[in-house]
């Protein structure tokens, strides 16, 4: 092995040994409840053009399915606001937000949110077939006695007392 790469090799060591692992797993096409387990961002470049970056990483949390518990990355950037755009919109449930410092600070809240997303196959113009993430709406998971809707039960007041015998159970007739 040459002397300079093994050099940049123990330069790397750290950076290699702290890295995320990356495998671009996302789960087939369809809609999936999940939650915002963590959340990255960074500023990078490509073909010269500075470029700002967000990761969240969102659970499956659905115990019917096989793929319950799984993670997946969404990856934002610069190249292509609108999706991220769209996305914070969602997560913001603010229609109208369109600054791009108030999108940040929403995804460095969203950790611990739960939302409905849909995952899509979407076609480039180079022909190249991509999966994409798509918040499509957030759950409310929990509901203060503010949140819900207190109607009037209608019913009747029964009264028995404490110590009343219970009335023998009835039996079932047979199923022929």
């Amino acid at each position: 092995m040459d002397l300079g790469f093994e050099q940049l090799l123990a330069e790397h060591q750290q950076e290699f040994s702290e890295a995320e692992v990356f495998d671009n797993w996302m789960p087939p096409v369809g809609t999936y409840v999940v939650s915002i387990t963590k959340f990255d961002s960074g500023q990078g470049s490509k073909n010269d053009m500075n470029l700002l970056w967000w990761k969240p990483t969102c659970m499956i949390e659905d115990v019917q399915l096989e793929i319950n518990g799984k993670t997946f990355t969404i990856f934002y950037s610069t190249k292509a606001c609108g999706i991220f755009k769209g996305a914070a919109r969602v997560i913001s449930e603010d229609a109208t937000l369109n600054d791009i410092v108030e999108a940040h600070k929403v995804f460095e809240k969203s950790v611990g949110i739960v939302a409905e997303v849909e995952i899509l196959i979407t076609v480039a113009k180079n022909g190249k077939e991509y999966k994409n993430c798509y918040f499509r709406r957030i759950l409310k998971t929990t509901a203060s006695s503010a949140d819900v809707d207190q109607a009037p039960v209608e019913g009747q007041a029964v009264e028995a007392p404490v110590d009343a015998p219970l009335p023998e159970p009835v039996e079932a007739p047979p199923v022929v």
